[in-house]
């Protein structure tokens, strides 16, 4: 079996707790060696020349009391336990592996043994060794760890990791070693796939075995790796009379993608349901499952919805990144002002904020990042959620789950969390009237609460939270704020073009006439294919907030008159700004095109 290296398991450089960029380590290390360079020969300058040595004397060299040769070596330890050390601290990401217990594990063995053993023996020789074993041993067990719980071709220091080694680097230097030979199922692009769902280990590694085995594996990976370059979402697969459609979702968009052959098409779903411990024979039920895929050093969820239709079935399949790539909610696209005066809304002692968006709308992210941004270290935070949702791991908010699926609902788990005496309260869904009441009695006492709603607008997330029967004199007085969203593409820098908008355009649009000279959209006639877009005109997107602070006559319109139009009216004359207003902020600043913001504020 031909051993593919992986990005995520390859032995890096750099130690992350000491500095956090290889680049840095390499300076300081030979810093450090210069020094201890010289050193030595400045030291050597401060002894007394003598031709004779003295009676009863032992005679010293130019060393300066140090062997040059036990500190090189001893350094070169140093830099390799380095090199390791950063190298299991990024592989627990990969392996699924807690690194905060694997870092003090092979840190803290060798920083001890070091300076007590490899120093203070004075036999350079017998305490060099202690040095090598506080160094080896922790690292050689968490590789013993880590390869039971990885896939065969994803163990290191194996014979075959070893060889694969071995031929890459005899490559560089110009020798061919030749690798195992490849199986069939590793031709094609380089994704490797993860069975999931069925009853055992054995069964989903049975699974995996018979979909390496189908004709179909291969042109799998490949559709799942086009994917992943196309920086797609989702893909869906329709079988039609006439052959089978593929279409791929980018940035929120389905585009069409390469028809498929019937027959091909019908052996990736074989692999595809096998992956997912699913049942390639029924094709008449509605089925739904996950499996995994790993590619390009990148590791996906992948849930799969399989339905009948007249024609076939229709597959769609989800690329679930496991972690998002922004940092802070400025990377979401919110204004610096939103910023702040949402992080003063989060530091409430009492009360209740919602966020809302609508379904696939960023909104997992959104609170994610906006828990990061609060307080976790002054105040205690719990959360809890479905069991069968992912939610992303805060620091300092203590995760509590209830299955929805056996019936629970949070109401059930919270009066037990509330002994707990947490200052905020996360509630990713609020199901039922039950848990909306024990949430509104909480935010009186000491509480603050945090929570999600599905909604178009932030004045309708009001609403939604009304629907599920509570009294709107309990909801009303407690309520803090609501944050809503859209995600909305943004234009392709490389390919956007400007034009000169309408003088009745500008003033529909509420934009002085002398503020802006020019839009931008997607080129209408391009003369080629753009290629950083894939002549889409749009690559990636950003986020429209709209944050709406509810004050007293927000509260006394829920109370009085709790419709739509009313909310809209009131919050705009307390001076919240809708996503409308804040859409075209991004359309002057050239960032998205007019065309998409009415595309996304019509869904």
């Amino acid at each position: 079996m031909f051993y593919r290296h992986k990005a995520g398991i390859s032995f890096g450089f750099g130690w992350r707790r000491i500095l956090r960029q290889p680049s840095r380590v390499y300076p300081l290390l030979f810093g450090c060696l210069a020094l201890l360079l010289l050193s030595n020969v400045a030291m050597a300058q401060s002894f007394p020349s003598y031709a004779f040595p003295a009676p009863n004397t032992i005679p010293r060299g130019t060393g300066g009391y140090l062997s040059v040769a036990k500190m090189l070596t001893l350094f070169v330890l140093f830099v390799v336990w380095v090199f390791t050390t950063d190298w299991v601290n990024r592989d627990c990401k990969f392996a699924d592996m807690p690194y905060s217990v694997w870092n003090a594990v092979n840190v803290f063995p060798f920083l001890v043994a070091l300076p007590l053993l490899g120093l203070t023996i004075p036999v350079f020789w017998v305490g060099f060794p202690f040095s090598i074993v506080a160094w080896l041993a922790p690292l050689l067990t968490y590789v013993v760890v880590r390869n039971k719980q990885v896939e065969l071709h994803e163990r290191v220091l194996t014979p075959d990791h070893l060889r694969y080694l071995v031929s890459r680097l005899s490559g560089r230097v110009g020798v061919k070693v030749d690798a195992e030979k490849r199986a069939a199922h590793e031709a094609g692009a380089q994704v490797d796939f993860a069975p999931r769902g069925a009853v055992s280990q054995q069964m989903d590694q049975s699974n995996l075995i018979a979909a390496r085995q189908s004709t179909g594996f291969v042109s799998a990976k490949d559709l799942v790796h086009g994917a992943y370059e196309l920086r797609a979402d989702r893909i869906m697969l329709d079988a039609k009379e006439d052959g089978v459609t593929v279409q791929y979702e980018v940035d929120g968009v389905w585009h069409e993608g390469d028809p498929q052959d019937p027959e091909l098409a019908k052996e990736m779903l074989f692999v595809f349901k096998k992956l997912a411990a699913l049942k390639p024979e029924e094709r008449r039920a509605r089925q739904e499952g996950s499996f995994g895929a790993a590619t390009d050093g990148k590791k996906f969820d992948c849930p799969i919805v399989v339905q009948p239709t007249k024609t076939g079935e229709r597959t769609v399949i989800q690329l679930a990144a496991k972690q998002h790539p922004f940092k802070s909610l400025a990377d979401l696209g919110m204004r610096d002002k939103m910023i702040e005066q949402l992080k003063e809304l989060l530091l409430s002692d009492t009360g209740i904020f919602l966020f809302s968006s609508l379904p696939s709308g960023g909104l997992s992210t959104t609170m994610d990042l906006s828990l990061r941004s609060t307080d976790r270290l002054l105040r205690d935070f719990i959360s809890i959620h479905d069991s069968a949702e992912k939610v992303p791991d805060v620091e300092n908010v203590d995760p509590y789950e209830y299955n929805a699926k056996a019936g629970e609902t949070p109401d059930l788990t919270l009066p037990k969390l509330m002994r707990k005496q947490p200052d905020v309260i996360v509630v990713y869904d609020l199901p039922n009237l039950e848990t909306v009441n024990i949430l509104c009695a909480a935010s009186q006492e000491d509480h603050f609460v945090i929570s999600c709603v599905r909604a178009k607008e932030a004045v309708e997330a009001l609403l939604r939270v009304l629907l599920l029967k509570v009294p709107a004199k309990s909801f009303a007085p407690v309520v803090k704020g609501v944050l809503n969203e859209r995600l909305v593409r943004k234009l392709c820098d490389a390919c956007k073009e400007e034009y000169e908008p309408q003088p009745e355009l500008l003033k529909k649009l509420g934009i002085p006439a002398d503020r802006v000279r020019v839009f931008y959209r997607p080129p209408e006639q391009p003369e080629k294919e753009c290629k950083v877009c894939g002549g889409i005109g749009y690559r990636g997107r950003t986020a429209i907030f709209e944050l709406l602070k509810v004050d007293d006559k927000l509260r006394e319109a829920l109370l009085a008159t709790p419709k739509l139009d009313v909310l809209r009216k009131v919050a705009r004359q307390s001076g919240n700004r809708n996503l409308q207003e804040e859409g075209i902020v991004l359309v002057v600043r050239g960032i998205t095109s007019l065309a998409e913001l009415t595309r996304v504020l019509k869904q």
